[in-house]
């Protein structure tokens, strides 16, 4: 979708943020085993709500992360600030999201 389609589906003042967003991922130059893992990461997190067992959601979680975190630092050994900066996009994400309620 471009940013006129996503605004006339309803996405309002969401798309401008999205596209944002968009462009802030850009220069991590992620590959498709990071994007995957990013993904599934922000997927499977404990702290949603109404969840029953969050415990249970957040061990599921861990190996995500670990596997995220020795990828990146074997991709980008010189860049040991690449993968933090991976985790918090998934706060900037989740920013998006609340703003979206």
């Amino acid at each position: 979708l471009n940013r006129t389609q996503m605004h006339n589906a309803g996405f309002g003042p969401l798309t401008d943020l999205v596209f944002a967003f968009a462009n802030q991922l850009l220069p991590l130059e992620m590959d498709d085993a990071e994007t995957g893992l990013l993904s599934a990461i922000c997927l499977i997190c404990g702290d949603r709500q109404d969840l029953e067992q969050p415990d249970r959601v957040d061990k599921l979680q861990e190996p995500l992360l670990e596997a995220l975190k020795v990828y990146v630092r074997k991709r980008r050994p010189n860049r040991p600030h690449m993968f933090p900066k991976m985790l918090m996009k998934i706060t900037d994400l989740r920013s998006i999201s609340a703003k979206g309620e």
